[in-house]
């Protein structure tokens, strides 16, 4: 075993505290310190980003402005090697009413940052929620979120 894959599981421990500390608040700045600059962001919801700057504008901001309460909480994680997995359970408000949908990111690492995560949860839910508080749709459609709701929409199965 190398040293690099001795020190993974300590990195992928840090990770995963930084996450859930980052998802509490929510704090941006946390959130956006676990990426590596070259990041590359997939989500059921929104395009997918190629770095930390399209991650902040494309991503974080729309999310936030769609959802400005939204907590991630870890449910559990594990790692193996450079991959980490996170599974979580989100929650917010939404038209006034509480949302909750769980989750699982899975994170690859290089010096205690994320080069790459995927997200895998279903959207058809929260679209349904969407669909179903019509005082949010005002706020979905500046948030920049309604289309990719769409697109989640037609996606076939």
């Amino acid at each position: 075993m190398t040293a690099s894959a001795t020190r993974i599981p300590g990195d992928a421990a840090r990770f995963v505290e930084r996450f859930a500390d980052a998802w509490a608040g929510p704090h941006a700045d946390r959130l956006l310190d676990l990426l590596h600059p070259q990041v590359r962001l997939v989500q059921p919801m929104f395009a997918s980003t190629a770095d930390r700057a399209a991650a902040e504008t494309g991503f974080f901001r729309a999310l936030f402005r769609f959802l400005p309460d939204v907590r991630l909480a870890v449910v559990r994680w594990s790692a193996v090697g450079d991959t980490v997995f996170i599974e979580w359970t989100a929650s917010a408000t939404l038209g006034g009413r509480p949302i909750r949908w769980s989750g699982v990111d899975r994170f690859l690492l290089a010096d205690g940052r994320a080069t790459e995560r995927v997200a895998y949860f279903d959207a058809i839910p929260l679209l349904l929620a969407v669909l179903g508080r019509p005082s949010c749709w005002v706020a979905v459609w500046r948030s920049g979120a309604a289309g990719s709701l769409l697109r989640a929409w037609r996606r076939p199965a």
